[in-house]
């Protein structure tokens, strides 16, 4: 149990801090409370995980026939892998299941389930899985039958795993009556958690989850408690709160379990719960519940007390859980005057801490404070991207012309991630000032320049607002068409899909004329984005077509053989050494391009762009270093069954089959990651090291080291 100080003191200080008001007072009471800091010590090492479950090994590296299933599921022929389904050899007909999971084929459906009732449990585990991956709800029943005759445990995991995924509502009422057997407990919670998350629940099988947070079964807690951490929708288990309320006051400061029922409890937004949230914000020594703990505080800092306590959390040792904080003061309705001031002069006794300035940042721009944000700029160089882009993208709210001014500007700077976030700024300024008829032809100008730049970053922001109506008489619509012909795949692919979007929210004949165009073009990423626009024009769905040949890269497999079935890649960061184990026989074409990227020294000085705490850290633009960079091509995604817990490696993507160099690592489990964003790796050393990493921290130098185990 939480001490009992701790329940009883916070009521009583927030009504205290009320009468206050001041910021400097509010710590000083903070820092003098007792009690209240649980049995752990804050940011206490959490420790690298123990190696995922993966798929075993079947000698890919070495059997031609297997490379051969492969490099048709790089070619995405369906035709071909359903024909070697029916190959004499076991291994080929895995392999060939186990590849229609990537290709994703509905025409493979029957087969795969034929395929459940095969005499080797490899094929059926691999079938089960593949039919997981197809869409829709048309296999439920299915599996679920299979599930009934099936005696081999791993299957039986796997079979769970896709009723999971594809079940809807006869599959979930099915998976209830089930029998099963006492090990398969955590995978009926994940299975269960997983049809929540979209929408498929009943009573029984939300009373199942909450009695799952008390369950005794290896896996169980946890992946029950997933299913309120991420499920958007609270009203299943509302009527239940008090029993998920209980069960998180009885965990321990450092039970990760918190992670997922302190995000699920903040969407209730019951101001009861403020103080509990306070209360592990402050006491967890893991900074992954800290920072949950910190963000569950978000839309509560009307009440002074809160706001206090937050700003305290600006001096977490964690800067994750510090961002956050930063982020719940950002989202303040109102600040005193006096608070206003406290703010300004955190920030500038902390100069070098601008990722936890940036949010406060963004709030002292929507209160005005234009001259502190210009100050804030003059103090960077203009090769300080991070800092700058952070103080021109709060300058978004600043009313007054000089503001303008010196967003425009910044459209002019040489480093793309300025130019995009003046751009973003741009943006939302012009939803604020829309109505002022004498500034249409500035923003006009201004966002038909960030289109012609032909850079992905500043298309990605300018073209939605070209969609705005009042711009189609000033021919924007012709303008994003044509500017469209100006981009190329794949360097431009954000960008070209960023055009396409935004013609769909035009309403435009001549729009829609083009969109039709780009159905009959090769690319799938972007026939699929032109099939949504159209979908959005015409209000109803449009088929993204049949797909033409392309391209593609293939896998060298005399290259990737003496590289082993487990290289390892060796991350020397400026926060110390990451070491990853990269399955070359689950993800070969995925391994290979990123063990090239890395020999050929590609990934040397490049900072992880992106971190999102608790989420992932994302790294690997070489090309431009800011997230909208790639390699110059793009690869299939290769969906696996390494699951995603925390310190998987996983790579990014602008949507299937476009994957590049880009690659984030998970800082706790994301299932719903899974069959979406390939899997390729985990971490063998130095998770330590990525929590501790943030955005604008460094690659130093990144190597391979050929690993045969």
């Amino acid at each position: 149990m939480h001490p009992p100080s701790c329940s009883f003191t916070l009521p009583g200080l927030r009504r205290f801090r009320c009468r206050t008001g001041a910021f400097s007072l509010l710590l000083v009471l903070a820092l003098l409370l007792p009690g209240c800091s649980g049995d752990g010590v804050p940011d206490a090492p959490l420790g690298t995980p123990p190696p995922p479950p993966t798929r075993p090994g079947d000698g890919l590296l070495e059997r031609s026939v297997l490379q051969d299933v492969v490099d048709r599921q790089v070619e995405r022929d369906g035709q071909a892998l359903r024909a070697f389904l029916a190959h004499e050899d076991p291994g080929v007909r895995a392999r060939a299941a186990f590849a229609l999971a990537s290709v994703q084929d509905p025409e493979a459906g029957q087969d795969l389930a034929e395929l459940l009732e095969d005499p080797v449990a490899a094929v059926r585990e691999d079938a089960a899985f593949a039919l997981g991956q197809l869409p829709g709800e048309g296999y439920g029943a299915v599996l679920l039958q299979a599930l009934a005759e099936e005696e081999d445990a791993a299957v039986r995991l796997r079979l769970l795993e896709a009723v999971g995924k594809v079940g809807g509502s006869s599959a979930l009422a099915g998976l209830l009556e089930a029998e099963l057997r006492g090990e398969e407990t955590g995978a009926l919670h994940l299975a269960l958690a997983r049809m929540g998350i979209r929408g498929v629940t009943t009573p029984a099988s939300v009373s199942l989850l909450v009695e799952g947070l008390r369950s005794q079964a290896e896996g169980a807690r946890t992946r029950a408690a997933y299913y309120f951490g991420r499920s958007t929708d609270p009203q299943p288990w509302a009527a239940r709160a008090r029993e998920i309320r209980g069960v998180l006051d009885s965990l321990p400061p450092r039970d990760p379990l918190a992670i997922h029922l302190l995000k699920g409890l903040a969407r209730l937004d019951d101001p009861a719960d403020t103080p509990r949230f306070l209360w592990w914000m402050e006491s967890s020594p893991d900074w992954r519940v800290r920072a949950e703990a910190a963000a569950a505080n978000t839309g509560r800092t009307a009440d002074p007390a809160v706001r206090g306590q937050v700003f305290q959390a600006l001096e977490d040792p964690s800067t994750h859980v510090a961002v956050n904080a930063a982020g719940v003061l950002a989202g303040s309705r109102q600040i005193p005057p006096r608070e206003r001031e406290e703010l300004k002069d955190w920030v500038e006794n902390h100069p070098d801490q601008w990722q936890r300035a940036g949010p406060i940042l963004d709030l002292l721009g929507r209160m005005g404070e234009g001259a502190f944000l210009r100050s804030w700029l003059e103090r960077w160089e203009e090769s300080q991207v991070e800092p700058r882009t952070r103080g021109l993208g709060a300058m978004a709210f600043v009313p007054g012309e000089e503001t303008t001014r010196t967003l425009v500007e910044a459209l002019e700077s040489p480093r793309p991630r300025i130019r995009a976030t003046a751009m973003g700024a741009l943006a939302r300024r012009w939803r604020v000032e829309r109505q002022d008829t004498s500034k249409h032809d500035l923003y006009f100008k201004a966002f038909a320049r960030g289109v012609g730049m032909g850079d992905p970053g500043t298309v990605y922001v300018a073209a939605p607002a070209l969609a705005d109506s009042i711009f189609q008489s000033m021919g924007s619509v012709e303008l994003l068409i044509q500017e469209y012909g100006t981009l190329e795949l794949p360097e431009d692919l954000e960008g070209m899909q960023a055009i396409l979007r935004a013609l769909g929210q035009t309403g435009s004949p001549a729009a829609e004329v083009f969109l039709e165009e780009v159905l009959r073009r090769p690319d799938r990423a972007l026939r699929q984005e032109a099939a949504r626009a159209l979908s959005n024009l015409r209000g109803q769905e449009v088929d993204v077509g049949v797909e033409a040949g392309e391209a593609e890269r293939r896998v060298n497999w005399e290259g990737l053989a003496a590289l082993g079935p487990r290289p390892r890649l060796v991350l020397e960061t400026e926060k110390g050494t990451v070491r990853l184990v990269l399955l070359a026989e689950n993800a070969p074409l995925t391994v290979q391009t990123i063990a090239g990227f890395a020999a050929e020294g590609l990934y040397d000085g490049v900072p992880f762009h992106r971190v999102v705490p608790n989420f992932v850290v994302q790294g690997g633009d070489f090309a431009r270093q800011d997230g909208f960079g790639g390699p110059g091509f793009s690869i299939r995604s290769e969906f696996t069954h390494l699951p995603y817990h925390r310190g998987v490696v996983g790579m990014a993507s602008a949507g299937k089959d476009t994957e590049g160099s880009q690659f984030f690592i998970t800082h706790s489990m994301q299932p719903h990651l899974e069959g979406s964003y390939t899997a390729f790796g985990w971490v063998e050393e130095g998770m330590d090291v990525v929590d501790r990493l943030y955005v604008g921290d460094r690659i130093v130098t990144a190597r391979v080291e050929d690993g045969g185990s």
